[in-house]
């Protein structure tokens, strides 16, 4: 294809068709509740948390770690595909409009989440330095300039292969990147964080200067575009099938003793297929374990109130929803239907390992508040163990009849 911008949007009206095809599914109505439950509860909290917050709270710093975060992560989208290799090679030198639209591209995307955290911050920030709300918009402005000068780097850097090349990159931006937002943060005089944005507008026209001659890395690029398409079809298929997927298997060795307490028998086999499932297969497991620690924690530094049941239910909910792709995990297996075994028996199966594993993570995320108040410990309990049954013989079990 000679027409390179035609090629250009030709990708990006099918990444956009491919991703809309499955948000729909991932940002169902179920899920929008949870979610704006979930958001109002920590908006919540957090106003708490800022009337409580002592002046001694180093604000500065935790601010600028965050921000050090988002301005030095994110990478350029390329769309490209395995077959680009051969086809786009003989094209190279003329693809700078190609990539000038993909950085931009890239770029608007990552400012919306840069927008975000900065809007999240802003009550802190406001508290912390005493300054008007209007003064969050020139930390925004200097925030997006430097973010700019960031996404260059990180595209320049992609022309380097090495792994060290690429850890010191990251290590050497996030320093700058942080000692730039502290110093807006810490009211500073203008000059200091200036003299930083200096010093990361030199580093990125150093990256141009090593570059400008390199050519393309064709294998890397399509290896870091394979890596993101990857990750959201990994994160679409926890609500619906995602076709030629590539399961990642972790073997998980030290789980087996669970597995050990399933009786070799013919009757078990379902008991065994999805429990081996659940621990080897796909993110199920690790799904779980994220989502536990990021309850607990909001439970560990939430005040002691009924908000806390909310919060249990809320990721107990998001769990539950979240695994019922397992039950279709082996529906294109055709070794399965040999199985001598009735289907309900099968259902069953699955709804008892669901059973164990959201009555499992309702006493793990209990357990983050008994330390505190055993009474409100006993509530988040009760709530979790009674929500996770409910949710399974009612909500779960009609929507298996539907699949």
């Amino acid at each position: 294809m000679n027409d390179v911008n035609a090629l250009w949007k030709q990708r990006v009206q099918q990444y956009m068709a491919d991703t809309r095809k499955y948000l729909k599914y991932m940002l169902n109505d179920h899920l929008k509740i949870v979610l704006i439950f979930i958001l109002g509860g920590a908006a919540y909290y957090y106003q708490l948390w800022l009337e409580q917050l002592s002046p001694s709270f180093p604000a500065a710093f935790v601010m600028a770690l965050i921000m050090g975060i988002v301005l030095t992560t994110g990478g350029i989208r390329t769309f490209f595909k395995q077959a680009d290799i051969v086809f786009l090679l003989p094209l190279e030198q003329r693809m700078k409009p190609y990539l000038i639209k993909s950085f931009f591209f890239s770029f608007t995307s990552q400012v919306y989440v840069l927008l975000i955290t900065v809007a999240a911050l802003a009550p802190l920030y406001v508290k912390a330095t005493g300054q008007a709300y209007g003064s969050i918009v020139k930390v925004f402005i200097l925030f997006l300039l430097v973010k700019l000068a960031n996404a260059f780097m990180s595209w320049h850097m992609t022309y380097f292969e090495d792994f060290s090349a690429r850890g010191a990159d990251y290590a050497v931006r996030f320093a700058l990147n942080g000692v730039f937002a502290y110093l807006l943060f810490a009211n500073a005089h203008l000059s200091f964080p200036l003299a930083v944005a200096v010093l990361i507008a030199g580093l990125a026209y150093y990256y141009y200067v090593l570059t400008k001659k390199k050519p393309l890395k064709w294998e890397h690029l399509i290896e870091l575009e394979t890596k993101r398409m990857l990750f959201f079809y990994r994160m679409a298929n926890l609500f619906t099938d995602v076709p030629n997927i590539k399961e990642k298997i972790v073997r998980r060795a030290y789980m087996d003793w669970l597995l050990k307490r399933i009786p070799f028998t013919s009757s078990a086999s379902y008991q065994y297929l999805y429990s081996r499932t659940f621990l080897r297969a796909g993110d199920y497991f690790g799904l779980v374990i994220r989502l536990t620690i990021i309850g607990g924690l909001i439970l560990w530094n939430a005040p002691l109130q009924y908000g806390n049941m909310i919060v249990a239910v809320a990721v107990i909910y998001l769990t539950g929803f979240q695994l019922m792709p397992l039950w279709k995990h082996h529906e294109y297996k055709l070794w399965t239907s040999l199985y001598p075994i009735k289907e309900a028996y099968r259902e069953k199966t699955f709804l008892n390992l669901l059973q164990i594993v959201l009555s499992g993570q309702a006493v793990l995320l209990s357990l983050f508040v008994f330390p505190k108040n055993a009474i409100t410990g006993s509530a988040v309990l009760f709530t979790g163990l009674l929500f996770s049954q409910l949710f399974i013989k009612i909500y779960i079990r009609s929507k298996l009849k539907k699949m």
